[in-house]
């Protein structure tokens, strides 16, 4: 698989340019090996949801696989390196920007960049506002910092895609949802390189800590600051600051928005009831569930539940 210190970078402008017409989830079998294939203006984006297989892309290996994005990007060749060895599924896109000109379309094609040069973009973006105002920096690949929150996007995009004929903009808007998320985590993550190697570095470790243990304690209903302190033994206003300065929100708010990505990912894809879930995703009850689930979604749970019945999947 391809070194991370030399994975490429590529910037895609006039994002609200973008256009998609074909979109999927793909469930795949053992034995299944990706066809070779060049895309000439289509750049393909791949979410990994379970299994993993490599993909040459333009003669470098990279992986598909469960929390990771991948980009192949238009005009370059991709072919499965080898056939995969177990079930694989993964959502993917295909899209391009364009705008008109003298009425001619015009396809912008994303843009090269090595890495230190998008390091720099992505942690000063200030020194290059235009740059920013209506495009994206994306690395080929990345481990997703917020894996839950990018399924939810992306089923929600398919969602939409289903159902293109009667609302055409809403699979337009939900494409831009996920794709501005992930330039969002492309950032934050060349953000925490940059800080990493500066006097906040211990700070950072520490907040590192309590993402770990919080992740294993989303169904703990008593999990707060001071849960998080003891367990590290910190001073819990320390923890506090350290974490607010860090993730810029304070620690209740985060723990709150990931027990409901969770909880939107067992509503997709399980048929336990909603009292289960709230139980299992650390809701103190049924109330708490459905109020901050639906000031969080705009949705109850039932009607979010609903709404994900039908996803566009393709079964290759």
């Amino acid at each position: 698989m391809e070194n991370e210190a030399q994975i490429p970078y590529y910037y895609f402008r006039h994002l609200d340019g973008t256009r998609s017409q074909v979109s999927g989830l793909a469930m795949l079998n053992p034995g299944w090996c990706h066809i070779r294939r060049r895309l000439e203006t289509e750049t393909v984006l791949i979410v990994g949801k379970k299994g993993s297989a490599l993909i040459e892309d333009n003669g470098r290996s990279f992986e598909i696989a469960a929390g990771r994005m991948l980009l192949l990007p238009a005009g370059h060749l991709h072919v499965g390196a080898r056939p995969v060895k177990e079930a694989l599924s993964y959502w993917w896109f295909h899209f391009y920007q364009c705008i008109s000109l003298d009425d001619e379309m015009r396809i912008f094609l994303p843009k090269a960049l090595d890495q230190e040069q998008a390091q720099s973009f992505l942690q000063a973006p200030e020194k290059e506002p235009a740059l920013f105002r209506d495009g994206i920096i994306l690395p080929q690949t990345m481990a997703l910092s917020r894996p839950s929150l990018t399924g939810t996007l992306c089923s929600e995009a398919l969602e939409a895609f289903a159902r293109e004929k009667e609302s055409p903009l809403a699979y337009y808007n939900a494409l831009i949802r996920l794709l501005l998320e992930l330039g969002r985590q492309s950032a934050e993550q060349a953000q925490a390189i940059k800080e990493s190697r500066g006097p906040e570095s211990s700070s950072r470790a520490l907040v590192k800590q309590v993402l770990e243990l919080l992740e294993n304690e989303l169904s703990n209903h008593n999990a707060s600051v001071k849960f998080f302190a003891d367990r590290l033994g910190v001073n819990a206003d320390y923890l506090g600051r350290c974490f607010k300065e860090v993730m810029k929100t304070p620690v209740g708010q985060y723990v709150s928005r990931r027990r409901v990505e969770l909880a939107s990912s067992r509503l997709r894809e399980s048929n336990r009831s909603v009292e289960e879930i709230a139980a299992e995703c650390g809701f103190g009850s049924r109330r708490q569930f459905f109020d901050e689930f639906k000031r969080r979604t705009g949705k109850t749970p039932a009607a979010y539940r609903a709404e994900s019945a039908y996803v566009g999947i393709n079964a290759l």
